[in-house]
């Protein structure tokens, strides 16, 4: 039970761990809405499944020191230009009045992929996985069933949290003006482009 008290607290610090996907998240609940914001949160828990399995199954061997820093190289890349494309979009496209119902449900599975695609380039999620499963597995003699209810236990913990998050911030939405959300979404791509570049200078 006490390992399982480690999972909780492992995913509360995964939930305040100050990267990309914390403010674009953030950015969604406020700007899109609280739906909206719990579809990315799954494209991002997806990723994570994705991260962990990779780990476990030993492909974390790719993560090495020898090759972290093009991975992070990589990664900074896609970030930067993600940041700047969307920078672009943002200030050119003009506020369009809202879609109909029909076309929602398609972009809320956007909302998955774009979770899942900014989640996944950040390679320091393989790492921290690898480091919580080298760290985590001795403890419970490697056992498959244990290994793997930490991970939910911990992405649960960490689902929970977010959505009080989402709840909180979207109630911030209805004193927000369209400029200031213009400038909010622009402050975001802003901040996305300096992890980006910081990713890069690691890889370089």
């Amino acid at each position: 039970m006490a390992s399982y008290i480690d999972a909780v607290i492992f995913g509360f610090f995964l939930s305040f761990s100050f990267g990309p996907i914390f403010f674009m998240l953030l950015e969604t609940s406020i700007t899109r809405g609280i739906k909206q914001a719990v579809f990315m949160d799954f494209g991002v828990i997806a990723s994570d499944l994705v991260f962990f399995s990779l780990a476990y199954f030993g492909a974390s061997k790719i993560a090495t020191e020898e090759n972290q820093p093009a991975l992070f190289l990589l990664g900074g890349v896609i970030l930067t230009a993600f940041s700047i494309t969307s920078f672009i979009n943002n200030a050119v496209k003009n506020k369009k009045v809202k879609k109909a119902k029909a076309v929602e449900e398609t972009r809320l599975l956007k909302y998955v992929v774009k979770g899942f695609l900014l989640n996944i380039i950040n390679v320091s999620y393989l790492v921290i996985w690898a480091g919580v499963i080298v760290w985590f597995g001795p403890k419970v003699e490697m056992s498959p069933v244990k290994i793997w209810t930490f991970f939910f236990v911990s992405v649960a913990t960490y689902f929970g949290i977010n959505i009080l998050k989402f709840l909180l911030s979207s109630r911030l939405k209805s004193k927000l003006t369209d400029n200031v959300l213009f400038y909010i979404r622009q402050g975001l791509n802003i901040l996305i482009l300096i992890f980006g570049i910081v990713l890069v200078l690691k890889g370089l």
